[in-house]
């Protein structure tokens, strides 16, 4: 089967040693310092606060040891979409997509299976990123002095296994992303440049001007995937409409891969 035998293909380049410690080290290193700023920010349980404000005694809580990796949804999802757009743009700008095509010409398998590759090693990334939110969560609940009786409670992990559902569900959501914009722009440097500047300071400055266009934009939408919903959108609201989305420029970048020359 064509799809399968691009799926084992693309994973000898993904089994690189720069690659794989790059892309996980890049994603530990983002959850790390999302737990520690989360963490060590956190105000002190006496007094008074203002509403949402995050506290000591609200990390003490089971949902406290994933609240980490919960923050850490749109970096999390940034660097998604460089190493999709630079898996499928790099195609292109090295000049290896000819050779793949002459053992492969079915276009639309090749890029399935390169895709599906992809994604399982992105969401491999997001297990890793889950187990080293653990070890920095519980690092700094004994700088912070927080009590992590709760941690290790059948909810805890329940809801540790929820919030790496969701926000496996988004990476993979901001990798298509970067796919297909690999695709359409041929080119890993421009597509990674062409995605973040539209899923992130772009689509803030909109959110920000318009409020409820956030309900609609496709990296707000994304976010609210990583945290199982949000003000903006619900958890369903988010994955129907982002699917939709999704669907629709796989099929658009699908249909360009498989009727436009490659020349290079």
């Amino acid at each position: 089967m064509l799809i399968l035998r691009a799926f084992s293909s693309e994973w000898v380049k993904l089994r690189r040693r720069r690659l794989w410690f790059g892309a996980y080290g890049a994603i530990a290193g983002v959850v790390v310092l999302t737990t520690v700023v989360t963490i060590a920010g956190a105000a002190s349980s006496a007094g008074h606060h203002p509403a949402g404000t995050l506290t000591l005694a609200t990390l003490s809580r089971a949902t406290g040891l994933s609240r980490g990796l919960t923050q850490s949804g749109v970096l999390l999802g940034a660097v998604a979409l460089s190493i999709a757009a630079a898996q499928f743009g790099g195609e292109f700008s090295h000049g290896t997509l000819r050779n793949l095509l002459v053992r492969a010409p079915r276009r639309a398998s090749l890029i399935v299976g390169n895709g599906l590759a992809v994604l399982s090693f992105l969401v491999g990334a997001v297990i890793v990123a889950a187990i080293v939110d653990i070890g920095a969560a519980v690092a700094m609940a004994q700088v912070r002095d927080v009590a992590t009786g709760a941690w290790t409670t059948g909810s805890a992990m329940a809801s540790l296994g929820q919030i790496v559902g969701d926000m496996a569900l988004s990476v993979c959501g901001y990798a298509v992303v970067g796919m297909v914009l690999g695709v359409v722009l041929r080119s890993s440097v421009i597509a990674i440049g062409a995605g973040l500047a539209l899923l992130l300071p772009i689509e803030s400055i909109i959110s920000s001007a318009v409020p409820s266009t956030a309900r609609w934009l496709p990296g707000q939408l994304l976010d609210s995937l990583a945290q199982g919903g949000s003000a903006q959108a619900s958890f369903g609201a988010a994955l129907v409409t982002t699917s939709i989305y999704l669907a629709g420029i796989v099929v658009l970048a699908l249909v360009a891969f498989t009727r436009r020359d490659v020349t290079t």
